[in-house]
């Protein structure tokens, strides 16, 4: 299961927030924000997101079930989105921080977008055994090792050229992939040829058309999803259970 995870700071008088969600409440703070205390941070609290979908909704209500319930260590808030939504953040988030003129980002993006689309599988450990990425011939669906090189099928291994192409087309002239930099045309042409737009529907003669498309069917369009935000509070529990034992602070003489 693709997981990610995310800390946010509390503090008082402002109450932190889910990162890359909307913002919410922390019990227990709100009056000594009210009271006019200081500005003082607090605690952190760990913020798990998890995508929803058939290969992660019995993985994640599995995890919830096995959540300790006692005091509310664990909330669970749950947000609205879209598959586009959800493609272009996962697509920003595997981007930043990459060294793009390090070919070494082709095989991380790879490793992602494999995780992304076949979760159930350790491509971590996977990726520990492969040296290379290779379109196969063979299959039709699916992938293999051989040795060490990873086969994908064609419709996988052109999806994962496309994801590559989308990370690094504004960082040189033409965006890079595990065949070498493309311009859109020649990109978009290199598909046509391989039979990837016929077989997604996409029909556009049109270069920069036809990547809108692609881009909208690799993302998924409109369709419905959520987002499940899983909040750690132990470690606020904890620093609340403290300032309840803390003596109060004498006031300053005047």
């Amino acid at each position: 299961m693709v997981v990610e995870c995310g800390g946010t700071l509390v503090k008082s008088p402002r109450v932190g927030s889910v990162p890359e969600s909307q913002p919410f409440a922390v019990p227990g703070f709100a009056a000594a924000a009210e009271g006019g205390s200081a500005s003082k941070w607090h605690t952190r609290l760990l913020v798990y997101r998890i995508e929803s979908g058939k290969a992660t909704d019995a993985l994640r209500r599995e995890l919830v079930k096995s959540l300790p319930q006692s005091d509310n260590q664990f909330a669970v808030l749950e947000e609205k989105a879209t598959q586009q939504h959800a493609f272009f953040e996962w697509l920003d988030k595997i981007s930043t921080g990459l060294s793009l003129d390090d070919p070494a980002w082709l095989r991380e993006v790879s490793r992602h977008y494999l995780s992304r689309k076949e979760p159930k599988n350790d491509w971590q450990a996977q990726f520990g055994e492969v040296h290379s990425i290779r379109r196969s011939r063979r299959l039709e669906s699916g992938w293999e090792v051989d040795n060490d090189r990873l086969f994908l099928a064609p419709t996988l291994f052109d999806e994962l050229l496309l994801v590559q192409y989308l990370v690094s087309r504004s960082h040189k002239a033409g965006g890079l992939t595990l065949e070498g930099r493309y311009t859109l045309p020649e990109f978009v042409a290199r598909l046509r040829n391989a039979g990837y737009l016929r077989a997604v529907g996409i029909h556009s003669p049109n270069p920069a058309d036809a990547l809108e498309q692609l881009v909208t069917y690799l993302g998924g369009g409109e369709a419905a999803i959520k987002f499940y935000h899983i909040i750690d509070r132990r470690d606020f529990l904890e620093k609340v259970k403290g300032l309840k034992l803390a003596a109060p602070p004498k006031p300053k003489a005047r």
